[in-house]
């Protein structure tokens, strides 16, 4: 008597999925193996048949998407504070800013010369050209005078400083800086000339540090505003000699003619500076002198504050 056969359950059996993975693995396992001893028998150099291309193809293969290589290529945004693009949004300075920064320069020159001239009355030093102090410094300390050639030492080291401070403030555009940018420089550089003098009216030798970082930081402003120096005359009598000799053996373009008159000017302002800090030194002490000599250069700095580029 035969056996009834047995009703197959709707329900799935409990081991189907492991099953399953089961036979995938093994299919993968075969296509690995298939793959890799056919390509055994293909030569360095042959180009592999199309069933081979086909046994070594994945199983399985990933879904996410590539880029094509032209947007892989493009850069991808980045976020910029406002400050980022409103400095990247200026771009040169038009000619009459440039101009009257030359006219400014004036100015500072004459501040510069008034500083320099009193620190050498009063202390017999100067602050704002380096040769001397870099002269001094290594001739004293080598002579066993410490205390002398340090000074000297730090004097530089203190117009060293006021030249970095000047390089931050133009060092996103270098000389087409906007005036209002330059002007926080200005000022500070004038409440420094300020101090130096208050100190110097009472005897306070470290003033010289004080006044020479304000002199850096003017002759630092200038250099790449302009390229015209504003604290020593050495590199302004070598542009003058060199434009006077082109004009004897060669002509002078309108552009270096022009240059040429304002080296002479500078020039003629430092003459003036040295002669009214002696006047002045005659009639009120050295350090209100320099304190005055702050006051010109204060207004430039508020002036520039409150420019429009």
């Amino acid at each position: 008597r035969r056996r009834p056969l047995l009703a197959c359950s709707s329900r799935p059996s409990a081991t189907t999925p492991t099953t399953t993975m089961r036979a995938t693995s093994t299919m993968a396992l075969l296509c690995a193996l298939q793959a890799s001893s056919v390509s055994a028998f293909v030569a360095p150099g042959m180009a592999p048949s199309a069933a081979l291309r086909v046994a070594k193809s994945p199983l399985f293969k990933s879904s996410t998407p590539k880029l094509a290589p032209s947007l892989a290529a493009r850069p991808q945004p980045k976020r910029e504070t406002a400050l980022q693009a409103e400095a990247a949004a200026v771009g040169p300075i038009s000619a009459d800013d440039k101009r009257m920064f030359v006219r400014w320069s004036y100015i500072l020159c004459l501040a510069n010369s008034l500083v320099n001239s009193a620190t050498l009355i009063q202390f017999d030093e100067v602050v704002m050209h380096m040769t001397g102090p870099s002269t001094k410094g290594p001739l004293f300390l080598a002579s066993g005078l410490a205390a002398q050639g340090w000074h000297n030492l730090g004097t530089i080291g203190a117009f060293l400083v006021g030249c970095m401070f000047a390089g931050l403030a133009t060092a996103k555009n270098d000389g087409d800086t906007p005036i209002k940018a330059t002007a926080p420089t200005i000022i500070a550089a004038g409440l420094l000339l300020a101090i130096s003098g208050v100190m110097a009216k009472n005897s306070v030798h470290s003033c010289l540090y004080i006044a020479a970082c304000a002199g850096g930081m003017l002759n630092g402003l200038t250099s790449k505003m302009t390229t015209f120096r504003v604290s020593h005359v050495t590199g302004t009598v070598t542009d003058m000699g060199l434009l006077i000799g082109k004009g004897i053996g060669s002509t002078l373009e309108p552009a270096l003619k022009l240059k040429l008159r304002d080296l002479c000017v500078l020039m003629g302002v430092w003459f003036v500076g040295g002669c009214t800090a002696f006047w002045m030194s005659s009639m009120m002490s050295v350090g209100r002198v320099m304190s005055l000599a702050s006051v010109p250069v204060l207004l430039l700095g508020l002036k520039g504050l409150f420019h429009k580029n």
